[in-house]
């Protein structure tokens, strides 16, 4: 046992001074979740998504006055819900065809005695704005209840006192999806450079051998991941409005510990079958950003649809970002002891599977050495 710790830690000291010399080596754990931080930015408006629409006053009254500026107050804690962008009926029903507009809402003449307002959208991926009818009904439920004629009013009780934004929860789930791809690509990636540095074999023939070289990627990824997160980290911080409770937080990088032992020996799993390094990254990347969208670190798992619920339930990745996000937006106070249980016994199944890739080098084919 003694040999093969040391055996390890030897390697781990190897490693670290191999990424010194191979930055490359760890920029795609670096750069993925950044990317697929900005992109959620951008598409899907992490800060406010104004939907712009045409606003078309016909009657031109204290009555349609009220309604326009019902509009202009209905918001989300985030943001505003409409941008009125043009009043011109001509020019709002040329850019709604042109799908230039999300709505164009009409404020007909006669609106004091039908109580009728007309919307027009464009329905080009209607589901993809299955919120317009709330949008609207939240911004004529403001005109009502100011008038004293609405007939009912909601009695709002969240979970907790403050709300979590869009932006802070997509921060908080990139940054366990860096963690993860931090671990295993690093363990695959180094551990894949001895073959493509043809080191294997002098590996082999060294005093401690393949397995612990095996775990020392383990350790090196699972500790380097840490570093590998801070700027997804201080991207959220600085950017997105993600400000986690410090004890919150440093309890989830707690938890991660053992599941990033799992991941890295995922990786150096993946390596030893796949041999290079630029071979195991594209299919990683892939599986981790679908993980993320569909696991529950874009969207709860509950307020996803049906297909993407059903694979959450098999997909064991998906248990970290259902296990760490109320904690780490203090919904909940602690993991439960079923859930650190699951953590130690995924650590379990990394270094068994580490040390049987290593074990596997013994028989896998050679390029040749030094």
């Amino acid at each position: 046992m003694n040999e093969m710790i040391r055996g390890a830690l030897a390697a781990h000291r190897r490693n670290v001074r191999l990424l010194r010399r191979r930055p490359d080596l760890v920029a795609q754990g670096v750069l993925v979740p950044l990317v697929v931080l900005v992109l959620c930015a951008i598409l899907f408006g992490s800060w406010g998504d104004r939907w712009p629409v045409g606003v078309i006053d016909r009657a031109d009254d204290a009555r349609s006055a009220a309604i326009t500026d019902s509009l202009a107050q209905s918001r989300s804690n985030v943001d505003l819900y409409f941008e009125t962008i043009e009043d011109d009926p001509r020019a709002a029903r040329e850019m709604l065809e042109d799908g230039r507009l999300q709505l164009v809402i009409t404020i007909p003449e006669d609106v004091a005695t039908t109580n009728e307002v007309r919307i027009s959208t464009y329905n080009v991926n209607t589901d993809a704005t299955k919120n317009l009818r709330f949008r609207v009904d939240d911004a004529l439920n403001i005109h009502d209840e100011v008038r004293g004629a609405l007939p009912a009013t909601v009695d709002l009780r969240t979970v907790a006192e403050e709300d979590v934004t869009r932006a802070a929860f997509i921060a908080g789930g990139v940054l366990l999806l860096a963690l993860l791809l931090g671990s295993m690509l690093l363990a695959a990636n180094v551990f894949a450079v001895e073959e493509e540095g043809r080191t294997a074999k002098e590996l082999l023939m060294s005093p401690f051998g393949a397995a612990p070289a095996a775990l020392g990627c383990v350790l090196t990824a699972t500790l380097l991941a840490y570093l590998s997160a801070v700027p997804t980290y201080l991207t959220g911080l600085l950017l997105f409005g993600f400000t986690p409770d410090v004890g919150s937080l440093v309890l989830v990088l707690l938890f991660m510990l053992p599941l990033l032992v799992a991941a890295a020996g995922l990786g150096v799993l993946l390596a030893q079958l796949l041999r290079q390094h630029r071979a195991v990254q594209p299919p990683v990347i892939l599986v981790a950003i679908a993980t993320f969208f569909v696991g529950g670190g874009f969207v709860s798992v509950p307020g996803m649809p049906p297909t993407a619920r059903t694979i959450a339930q098999w997909w064991p990745p998906s248990r970290v970002f259902e296990w760490s996000n109320p904690v780490l937006h203090d919904f909940a106070g602690s993991y439960t002891a079923g859930q650190w249980a699951w953590g130690g016994a995924f650590a379990l199944l990394g270094v068994a599977g580490a040390y049987w890739a290593g074990r596997r080098e013994l028989a896998a084919p050679r390029r040749g050495g030094q």
